[in-house]
């Protein structure tokens, strides 16, 4: 069939329009549709035959249309006993021709209209249970227009309800946590000046109740044509237990490597210090098969003996102690105590070696009451208080505590005036069990290691300053538990 007399067989009214806007060619359904017969529009610009009304709207898309070469749009036009037709144009640019190639049906398109009204209500519906089903609080920001839209979510996660808010961004961004407020302000004006479309940041938001809640956030940005952001959409999701859990584990994690390590310091401390002294009861006992047959031979084996039988005694001891600070975090028994009766009880304990070095202790503060267990902050200080007569320099042993109260917390400073220790060189075992780093000066190496089980034990932890002949500083801090 020719294709000239298709076009003219057609009910659509078929037709091409040039860059002046002028019909070229009108196909015959123009009479039918419009009453108008082809050669009657020929040559005339189409502006003549639409209604005034829809006038700006047809000139915009005929702009439009240059430039994405296609497009629909209904249009109304005057039929010429002057009736209005409603009419849907597909429309087609060819810029090698300079011709617009249209197609245009004609039909009441109400009922298309109530059928996309129905069916956006649907899709709203939809929506709406989805918003109501999704653990996420869903947003639709309109970034022309400075509107901010909340899905039903956000009131349950976040405690807020929309309708109280104001409709800006403002209202969302009031609620970020002041430290991450402006990263996340300029994450978001980044994503829309870029060309990207995914958005995705993790930041604190506050809750109705004032608590912080971790949150990830996604978003989609829609563009125009020009592909300026006109429109974000997307989902907070509280991402707090989450993050609780992963926290946990990571400190059960860390736990669990630091326990092995010390599980293979424990096996050198029992490999290195029990095999000695049994070695050497082993060895004596073997001559004392052998070359028992005089009493001064016999009495100094057994002299060697007893000196084994001690080390071995006191090596048992020390592993006992070691045990049972591996085993503080059991129950323990909180009770309120006076910091000051505490030093004085130690200073009892210490006595003899107080006075033999001169010792002289202040406490300062003011308020020595704390919440903790008596048992451990009284080895604490016994050990720290002992060290520091024990590592003296050739004057007077001087010790300062000072006891203050922040955030909840009991932070405890200990200084004293004696030999140091040089942390360049040792710092990184000064709390390990029997590192020794005064080598003129007998010790267990068993002090510092047990006043941090002990402190740790607690939940506070221990930091350490000092020089050699600088003397020690030490900054001990606790939870007040009562």
């Amino acid at each position: 069939m020719d294709v000239k007399k298709l076009l003219q067989l057609s009910t659509d009214l078929i037709c091409t329009v040039n860059h002046h806007d002028c019909f070229v060619e009108v196909s015959n359904a123009a009479y039918s549709l419009l009453g108008y017969l082809p050669e009657e529009m020929e040559g005339r610009n189409y502006r003549d035959f639409i209604y005034p009304e829809d006038l700006p709207l047809a000139e915009q898309e005929v702009d439009v249309i240059k430039y994405d070469q296609n497009t629909q749009v209904q249009i109304r036009y005057i039929n010429k006993n002057g009736k209005l037709v409603p009419m849907l144009w597909s429309v087609n640019w060819d810029p090698e021709d300079q011709l617009m190639y249209c197609i245009a049906r004609c039909g009441d398109i109400t009922d298309q209209t109530e059928a996309m009204r129905i069916s956006l209500e649907e899709s709203n519906q939809r929506y709406q249970y989805v918003t109501q089903a999704t653990s996420d609080a869903i947003w639709d920001w309109d970034i022309i227009n400075h509107t901010l839209y909340w899905g039903e979510g956000f009131e349950t996660i976040f405690g807020y309800n929309p309708s109280n808010l104001p409709a800006g961004v403002d209202s969302w961004a009031k609620h970020i946590h002041p430290e991450d407020l402006d990263y996340i302000l300029k994450s978001l004006d980044n994503i829309c000046q870029s060309d990207k479309t995914n958005w995705k940041e993790e930041y604190r938001y506050q809750k109705s109740d004032g608590i912080y809640a971790d949150v990830v956030d996604r978003g989609f940005v829609i563009r125009d044509k020009d592909g300026t952001a006109i429109r974000m959409v997307g989902a907070m999701h509280d991402i707090s237990e989450r993050k609780k859990t992963l926290h946990e584990m990571n400190q059960v994690t860390a736990d669990l490597f630091k326990r092995n390590r010390e599980l293979h310091e424990f096996g050198y401390f029992v490999s290195h210090h029990l095999r000695s002294p049994v070695a050497n009861i082993k060895g004596i006992a073997m001559l004392l098969e052998t070359e028992s047959d005089t009493p001064d031979t016999l009495k100094l084996y057994l002299d060697k003996l007893h000196s084994s039988v001690a080390r071995l005694d006191e090596t048992i001891i020390d592993l006992g102690k070691i045990l049972n600070s591996k085993n503080s975090n059991a129950d323990l028994n909180l009770e309120p105590l006076n910091l000051a009766e505490i030093i004085e009880a130690v200073k009892t304990d210490l006595e003899e070696m107080i006075v033999q070095s001169q010792t002289k202790i202040q406490l300062s503060g003011g308020n020595y009451l704390i919440g903790s267990n008596k048992v451990y902050i009284h080895s604490i200080f016994y050990n720290l208080i002992a060290n520091s007569i024990k590592f003296k320099q050739d004057y007077p042993v001087r010790i300062n505590i000072d006891l203050t109260y922040a955030n909840q917390k009991i932070v405890i400073t200990y200084e004293d005036n004696g030999s140091g220790i040089d942390l360049l060189r040792y710092g990184a075992d000064i709390f390990k069990p029997f590192r020794k780093f005064h080598s003129t000066i007998n010790g267990k190496g068993l002090g510092l290691f047990l006043v941090r089980r002990y402190i740790e034990a607690l939940d506070g932890n221990i930091e350490i300053k000092s020089e050699p002949n600088q003397g020690v500083y030490y900054t001990i801090t606790l939870p007040q538990l009562l």
